[in-house]
């Protein structure tokens, strides 16, 4: 086995085995709601997917052959500058909002993963559309349909 192929596998591992420490640690989460959707639900959907992804993606690598020659290629450069986006996106959600430190990190986190020679008007103003479009979608789903409040900031 390649080592390209064991590290997907001790990934894919890990990520299965978080999964569940989450999908137990989700049950010990009080409804907080008699009528309706409780805010115990969500995080009972999401560990659900997560478990669900990481089982087809142990599943994808062991059908997927192995190619012995390739190595573990990384670039470290956006590894570190998405580790920088996510701790700043952490760090301004209480003070900015979900809604406002969602449109900043989708629009970094898009601009990190398009290389420059790629970038062009089309892809800025998709970036543009969906960095807003989406925070507000998903802020609306979840104050309209789970009657659940994100972050508010000093804007939303």
């Amino acid at each position: 086995m390649g080592t390209r192929k064991l590290a997907e596998y001790i990934i894919d591992l890990v990520l299965l085995l978080v999964g569940i420490a989450l999908a137990v640690a989700s049950q010990s989460i009080p409804p907080g709601s008699s009528i309706g959707i409780g805010g115990d639900f969500m995080p009972k959907v999401c560990t659900k997917i997560w478990i669900f992804i990481s089982l087809c993606l142990l599943l994808w690598e062991k059908f997927t052959p192995d190619d012995h020659q390739k190595g573990i290629t990384a670039d470290l450069k956006c590894l570190g500058l998405t580790a920088l986006a996510l701790f700043l996106y952490i760090a301004l959600l209480d003070t900015l909002g979900f809604v406002l430190s969602s449109i900043l990190y989708m629009a970094a986190q898009m601009l990190i993963f398009i290389p420059l020679e790629n970038r062009n008007r089309k892809h800025y103003i998709m970036i543009g559309v969906l960095a807003l479009v989406v925070p507000l979608l998903i802020n609306e789903v979840f104050e309209e349909v789970f009657s659940l409040l994100l972050p508010a900031g000093i804007l939303f």
